[in-house]
């Protein structure tokens, strides 16, 4: 069968790491497609991009271990009564995960200092070129005003610049914008609620910068308690270290509030882990982060 310009087999909204990769593996199989994205390729601000990520195998919800393809080291601490952090050792000895449970002196004297970060926004600019490569077709700053059903060419999406396409299947990955798209084009209002998180990074004390560099002593870690806290070592920026809370503020990512103040507990952890600490080695700036941004 012919196809116009406009015409694909897949059309598929959305080009963060999900949408990017799912065009690439159709045309893969020969699926003529078509990747829209309402911003930049490389726009920043949603949750597919950044430049350091962990893989890990440890997690409170057990599903998510199958989805981990490689298993990488990494540094899961917390009270020892903490539920959550039971949970993950439930996880562990379900799936039949080696892990060993150390105390603080252990963790000095044999934690194994390896460590490896992906690059999730190259890793997503890959799966794109693959696409194009296999001959997708890649649109960005097209947004997407509604979806309509039209005859025999299956459904037609309209774009804000006027563009209209026409596909037998689409696959819909726009992430934190999902609710507002489907209650544009299908008046449904979806249960979903995008969440706005700090990513903040922290100066580190002068003569310490090395140690802290990925590759060095500085681990991947996950604190867990009341507030899931996270951190890997300095790798974005040089002479900051990333140390920021899981989860974030509820907001409409059309309308966002760019930044609400820090959590009580970062700094509270900040300042026991870091600050009180005859070892710690992140300077003291009055709750100033050397660094904030933002994401979805």
């Amino acid at each position: 069968m012919g196809y116009s310009d406009n015409e694909f087999d897949v059309i598929v909204v959305g080009a963060g790491v999900v949408g990017s990769s799912t065009a690439y593996q159709l045309t893969k199989r020969g699926q003529k497609t078509l990747l829209l994205e309402r911003f930049d390729f490389l726009y920043h601000q949603s949750s597919s991009h950044g430049e350091s990520r962990t893989i890990q195998a440890t997690y409170l919800e057990d599903y998510y271990f199958g989805l981990v393809y490689f298993k990488a080291q990494h540094f899961d601490m917390g009270p020892f009564n903490a539920n959550s952090l039971l949970l993950v050792l439930a996880t562990c000895r379900k799936n039949t995960i080696p892990y060993q449970v150390l105390d603080h002196r252990q963790v000095a004297e044999r934690f194994s200092r390896q460590i490896d970060i992906p690059e999730p926004t190259n890793v997503m600019l890959m799966f794109q070129m693959l696409a194009f490569k296999n001959g997708a077709c890649l649109k960005d700053n097209t947004t997407l005003v509604s979806i309509n059903k039209d005859g025999d060419q299956g459904l037609k999406v309209a774009a804000s610049n006027g563009e209209n396409f026409w596909g037998k299947k689409y696959v819909v990955v726009v992430g934190d914008w999902m609710r507002n798209l489907v209650k544009t084009v299908c008046g449904i209002e979806l249960p979903i609620q995008p969440l706005e998180a700090n990513v903040c990074y922290w100066q580190i004390k002068d003569g310490h910068k090395v140690e802290y560099a990925i590759g060095n002593d500085f681990p991947m870690f996950t604190s867990y308690g009341h507030s899931y806290i996270f951190g890997t070592p300095s790798l974005e920026y040089p002479g900051l270290i990333k140390v920021a809370v899981h989860g974030g503020y509820q907001c409409n990512p059309n309308k966002r509030p760019w930044g609400p103040e820090l959590g009580v507990e970062l700094k509270q952890f900040r300042i026991a882990r870091f600050e009180e600490n005859p070892k710690g080695n992140i300077k003291e700036y009055e709750d100033q982060v050397g660094l904030l941004k933002t994401s979805l």
